[in-house]
Protein backbone atom coordinates (compact mmCIF):
# COMPACT_ATOMS: atom_id res chain seq x y z
CA UNK A 1 0.00 0.00 0.00
CA UNK A 2 1.17 3.17 -0.97
CA UNK A 3 1.89 6.45 1.93
CA UNK A 4 -0.65 9.05 2.13
CA UNK A 5 2.39 11.60 0.05
CA UNK A 6 2.23 9.19 -2.67
CA UNK A 7 -0.93 8.65 -3.24
CA UNK A 8 -1.14 12.65 -2.99
CA UNK A 9 1.39 12.91 -6.09
CA UNK A 10 -0.04 10.57 -8.38
CA UNK A 11 -3.78 12.36 -7.67
CA UNK A 12 -1.76 15.59 -9.04
CA UNK A 13 -0.08 13.96 -11.77
CA UNK A 14 -3.97 12.00 -12.94
CA UNK A 15 -5.39 15.64 -12.52
CA UNK A 16 -2.84 17.19 -14.26
CA UNK A 17 -2.61 14.39 -17.56
CA UNK A 18 -6.27 13.66 -17.56
CA UNK A 19 -9.25 15.41 -17.98
CA UNK A 20 -11.32 13.89 -14.59
CA UNK A 21 -14.81 15.09 -14.08
CA UNK A 22 -15.97 13.17 -10.61
CA UNK A 23 -14.98 10.90 -8.02
CA UNK A 24 -15.37 7.53 -9.60
CA UNK A 25 -13.18 8.31 -12.70
CA UNK A 26 -10.64 9.56 -10.57
CA UNK A 27 -10.75 6.15 -8.20
CA UNK A 28 -11.06 4.58 -11.43
CA UNK A 29 -7.47 5.66 -12.78
CA UNK A 30 -5.67 5.34 -9.50
CA UNK A 31 -6.69 1.57 -9.86
CA UNK A 32 -5.01 1.34 -12.95
CA UNK A 33 -2.09 2.82 -11.04
CA UNK A 34 -2.45 -0.14 -8.47
CA UNK A 35 -4.15 1.56 -5.72
CA UNK A 36 -7.83 1.30 -4.15
CA UNK A 37 -9.42 4.59 -2.16
CA UNK A 38 -11.97 3.95 -0.39
CA UNK A 39 -14.87 6.98 -1.27
CA UNK A 40 -14.17 8.96 1.80
CA UNK A 41 -10.43 8.85 1.98
CA UNK A 42 -10.79 10.03 -2.05
CA UNK A 43 -12.89 12.88 -0.94
CA UNK A 44 -10.38 14.21 2.02
CA UNK A 45 -7.43 13.79 -0.47
CA UNK A 46 -9.48 16.30 -2.85
CA UNK A 47 -9.81 18.52 -0.20
CA UNK A 48 -6.23 18.49 1.27
CA UNK A 49 -4.75 18.70 -2.28
CA UNK A 50 -7.36 21.92 -3.03
CA UNK A 51 -9.03 19.98 -6.07
CA UNK A 52 -12.02 22.05 -7.49
CA UNK A 53 -13.65 21.27 -11.02
CA UNK A 54 -13.68 23.61 -13.43
CA UNK A 55 -16.17 24.37 -16.47
CA UNK A 56 -13.74 23.97 -19.76
CA UNK A 57 -14.63 23.28 -23.21
CA UNK A 58 -16.13 19.26 -22.86
CA UNK A 59 -17.88 20.21 -19.45
CA UNK A 60 -16.63 20.19 -15.82
CA UNK A 61 -13.07 18.63 -14.64
CA UNK A 62 -10.96 18.37 -11.64
CA UNK A 63 -8.31 20.86 -11.71
CA UNK A 64 -5.38 21.42 -9.58
CA UNK A 65 -5.22 25.29 -7.84
CA UNK A 66 -1.70 26.79 -7.28
CA UNK A 67 -2.74 28.56 -3.98
CA UNK A 68 -5.30 28.45 -1.87
CA UNK A 69 -8.54 29.33 -2.66
CA UNK A 70 -10.31 31.73 -1.39
CA UNK A 71 -13.52 31.16 1.05
CA UNK A 72 -16.49 32.34 1.13
CA UNK A 73 -14.88 34.31 4.28
CA UNK A 74 -11.86 35.69 3.22
CA UNK A 75 -12.72 39.65 3.30
CA UNK A 76 -14.20 38.73 6.47
CA UNK A 77 -12.15 40.91 9.57
CA UNK A 78 -12.65 39.23 12.56
CA UNK A 79 -11.54 42.16 15.01
CA UNK A 80 -14.68 43.49 14.65
CA UNK A 81 -16.82 40.30 15.02
CA UNK A 82 -15.02 39.10 18.22
CA UNK A 83 -16.12 40.94 21.26
CA UNK A 84 -14.00 38.43 23.63
CA UNK A 85 -11.94 35.37 24.69
CA UNK A 86 -11.91 33.60 28.01
CA UNK A 87 -10.21 29.88 28.76
CA UNK A 88 -10.38 27.63 31.74
CA UNK A 89 -8.51 24.81 31.55
CA UNK A 90 -8.79 22.98 28.05
CA UNK A 91 -11.65 25.58 27.21
CA UNK A 92 -11.73 28.61 25.11
CA UNK A 93 -15.09 30.48 24.79
CA UNK A 94 -14.90 33.04 21.94
CA UNK A 95 -18.26 35.84 22.52
CA UNK A 96 -18.58 37.37 19.01
CA UNK A 97 -21.20 39.82 17.05
CA UNK A 98 -24.79 38.24 17.19
CA UNK A 99 -24.22 36.14 13.75
CA UNK A 100 -20.85 35.97 13.57
CA UNK A 101 -20.05 33.15 14.92
CA UNK A 102 -20.35 30.52 12.30
CA UNK A 103 -17.93 32.18 10.03
CA UNK A 104 -15.32 33.09 13.18
CA UNK A 105 -15.60 29.81 14.08
CA UNK A 106 -15.04 28.37 10.31
CA UNK A 107 -11.91 31.01 9.86
CA UNK A 108 -10.22 29.11 13.13
CA UNK A 109 -10.97 25.50 11.76
CA UNK A 110 -9.48 26.63 8.47
CA UNK A 111 -6.35 28.22 10.46
CA UNK A 112 -5.56 24.34 11.70
CA UNK A 113 -4.26 25.33 15.07
CA UNK A 114 -2.55 22.44 16.43
CA UNK A 115 -3.91 23.10 19.92
CA UNK A 116 -7.31 23.34 18.76
CA UNK A 117 -9.36 20.06 18.53
CA UNK A 118 -12.72 21.11 18.07
CA UNK A 119 -15.38 24.13 17.39
CA UNK A 120 -18.74 24.35 18.18
CA UNK A 121 -20.78 28.01 16.95
CA UNK A 122 -23.56 29.06 18.11
CA UNK A 123 -25.09 32.33 16.39
CA UNK A 124 -22.73 34.49 18.96
CA UNK A 125 -20.21 32.15 20.99
CA UNK A 126 -17.83 29.66 19.78
CA UNK A 127 -16.17 26.76 22.13
CA UNK A 128 -13.13 25.77 21.69
CA UNK A 129 -11.64 21.75 23.02
CA UNK A 130 -8.17 22.67 23.62
CA UNK A 131 -5.76 19.71 23.56
CA UNK A 132 -4.46 18.55 27.00
CA UNK A 133 -0.99 19.63 26.75
CA UNK A 134 -1.98 23.59 25.59
CA UNK A 135 -0.58 26.34 27.38
CA UNK A 136 -3.23 29.57 27.33
CA UNK A 137 -0.74 32.13 26.76
CA UNK A 138 1.05 30.32 23.81
CA UNK A 139 -2.41 29.56 22.32
CA UNK A 140 -4.25 33.17 22.52
CA UNK A 141 -0.52 34.92 21.20
CA UNK A 142 -1.12 32.23 18.18
CA UNK A 143 -4.51 32.80 18.42
CA UNK A 144 -4.51 36.74 17.75
CA UNK A 145 -1.97 36.71 15.44
CA UNK A 146 -3.41 33.96 12.88
CA UNK A 147 -6.46 36.12 13.25
CA UNK A 148 -4.97 39.76 12.84
CA UNK A 149 -6.37 40.82 16.43
CA UNK A 150 -4.86 42.99 18.87
CA UNK A 151 -4.47 40.85 21.96
CA UNK A 152 -6.88 43.02 23.91
CA UNK A 153 -9.78 41.17 22.82
CA UNK A 154 -8.95 39.02 26.63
Amino acid sequence: MKGKQERHNLIRQIVKEHKVANQEELSSLLERHGLSVAQATLSRDIRELHITKAHGEDGYCYRLQTQRPETAYSGFKTSGSILSLETSGNIAVVKTRAGHAPMVASLIDEAEFPQVMGTIAGDDTIFLALRDSVRTDTFLSSFFSVLGMPENKR
